[in-house]
């Protein structure tokens, strides 16, 4: 009885596993590539049109839409350890960019001279407040905490106050 030899089987198993492998390999690719061009919603360089589709499925030019933040007058934890009061002034209206009473950054622009806003703090390195001219001319800004004066400054393209 002559002798049979496996070694065919073995290469038939492996040239079927390497072209499986392959297959996938080459329909997963190509399957993104399709689906590229099926979906291309996200690449298709049309403007987005926020009247139809906002995120949050508000419409646009609802009410809240470029109304200025509303700071923090008191923290989040409680009371507050200290009472803070910020001042901006210049020549027609200013731009202020200043930390509220929850150490967030808000900025508001185009308030009118003199600005004023009062609250209680917990943390003096997030007492500070920046004062720009909308226009030409100069700025102030004025820090007060627990009624003294720890901070002004002015100057002509703005001004910086810390409370620390």
């Amino acid at each position: 009885m002559p002798r049979r030899s496996t070694g065919g089987w073995v290469v038939a198993v492996v040239v079927t596993v390497v072209v499986a492998l392959v297959l996938a390999f080459c329909g997963c690719v190509g399957l993104g590539v399709l689906g590229s061009f099926v979906d291309d919603s996200a690449t298709s360089g049309q403007p987005y049109d926020p009247e139809f589709d906002e995120p949050d499925g508000g419409l646009a030019g609802d009410p809240t839409e470029g109304a200025p933040p509303i700071p923090a007058t008191t923290p989040s934890g409680g009371r507050g350890r200290f009472t803070v009061v910020y001042e901006a002034t210049g020549a027609g209206t200013v731009d202020v960019q200043f930390y509220d009473a929850n150490a967030a950054f808000l900025q508001v622009d185009g308030v009118r001279s003199p600005w004023r806003l009062a609250f209680t703090a917990n943390d003096r390195e997030r007492v500070q407040i920046i004062a720009s001219p909308t226009d030409s001319g100069e700025a102030s800004c004025r820090i007060t905490i627990d009624g003294k004066v720890v901070s002004q400054d002015s100057g002509e393209y703005g001004a910086t106050c810390f409370g620390w």
